[in-house]
Parts: structure tokens; C-alpha cells; sequence
């Protein structure tokens, strides 16, 4: 029968050693707890009755370990996830950057990509998305496939807009989507970048 919190520390140990070593994903800096609670999870949901199991599904099968990343990796965010952040970015460091013939932003473990929109619209409102480019990567497929289409749902508009004025938005923040039933589209123009 399989239990909770089946997976011992050193097995984890090894499981993580295992996926540097094989497929170069370094997840040995994790919360310790946070990977345990997540490879339990997977372990239950996909039926694993021993870590020799797990173990050989990962080593062996690159399909699972695709699987295993997305269940894996934490793919929390927001547009302008901390307001005084981004007004700090629009107010001081915008402003120099601007003095450069070209700004490059890479967004290492962009999730969905919402953070990676909060910058276009930065940008946009300093009038250097023109000269910029905004790198956004995720080892996690699934969460980019999100990013890469800027489509989120209606109900997480009124958050992402009062985040936006907070870190000091210029425009009408409906000015950047168009909202659809349940869902909201950024536009195009802000991923050109």
C-alpha cells in the first residue's frame, strides 16, 4: 500500500543527483521540504509503490521526467507581483537604462509569464520597448506554452491592475488586454519585444 511521506531524505538525495547527472536539471537547492511534499505527491498520484521505481521512471523514461518537472517546479506569480519593486524599476532604474542603445532583460524562470508582461508595460510606458529585449525562459513547458499565448483568467485582472497602479501605472490598465468572457488577452504588441 502506498503511504505518505514515502520518500526518505537520502533517497531524495539521490533521486536529485540522478537528474543533474543524467539530464543537467539541478533541483539539489530546492526547499528540502517543498520537493519532498512534491515527489511524494507524484509518487502517490502516479502509483509508485517503492523510490526504485520512481528512480528507474526517471532515469529511463524522458517523457516522465518532463512530467516529473512540471509537478515539480513552483510556478507562482502575477503581474507586478510586488508593486514597490516595479515602481522602484520604473523611477530609477528605467530611466538610466534608457541611456543604453539597447536593454536585453532576461526573466530566468518566468512561470506564465506574467512578469515578463509587467516589464513590456514598463518599458512600453518609458518608451524604450522599442529598444528592448525581453528574454523569458522556464524549464517548465507547460507554464511557457501559457506565457507564449499572454492569455489569463478574467478573475486575476482586478489583482494584476491594482498591483499595476500601485507600482505607479500610467494608462488605464485595461488599455494593455482585451477581455473575453472568463478570459483576458494581452496584446500582441507586448510580446514583440
Amino acid at each position: 500500500m502506498l503511504g505518505h511521506n514515502i520518500i526518505k531524505d537520502e533517497e531524495i538525495d539521490i533521486l536529485l543527483e540522478d537528474i543533474y547527472q543524467r539530464y543537467g536539471y539541478d533541483f539539489i537547492q530546492y526547499s528540502r521540504a517543498s520537493i519532498k511534499r512534491r515527489i511524494n505527491r507524484i509518487m502517490t498520484n502516479d502509483r509508485f509503490a517503492s523510490f526504485a521505481e520512481l528512480r528507474f521512471a526517471l532515469r529511463d523514461d524522458p517523457q516522465f521526467l518532463q512530467h516529473f518537472v512540471e509537478e515539480i517546479t513552483v510556478n507562482l506569480t502575477e503581474m507586478f507581483r510586488d508593486p514597490l519593486f516595479f515602481r522602484q524599476l520604473r523611477e530609477e532604474i528605467l530611466p538610466q537604462l534608457g541611456t543604453y542603445p539597447l536593454i536585453r532583460i532576461w526573466i530566468a524562470g518566468c512561470s506564465s509569464g506574467e512578469e515578463a508582461y509587467s516589464l513590456a508595460i514598463l518599458l512600453k510606458e518609458a518608451n524604450l520597448h522599442h529598444k528592448s529585449l525581453i528574454y523569458a525562459t522556464d524549464i517548465n513547458p507547460r507554464v511557457l506554452e501559457i506565457a507564449r499565448n499572454g492569455i489569463y483568467p478574467l478573475s486575476q485582472i482586478k489583482s494584476f491592475s491594482e498591483n499595476y497602479i500601485e507600482s505607479g501605472g500610467k494608462q488605464d490598465f485595461s488599455n494593455y488586454y482585451t477581455a473575453n468572457y472568463e478570459w483576458a488577452k494581452f496584446n500582441p504588441e507586448l510580446k514583440q519585444k
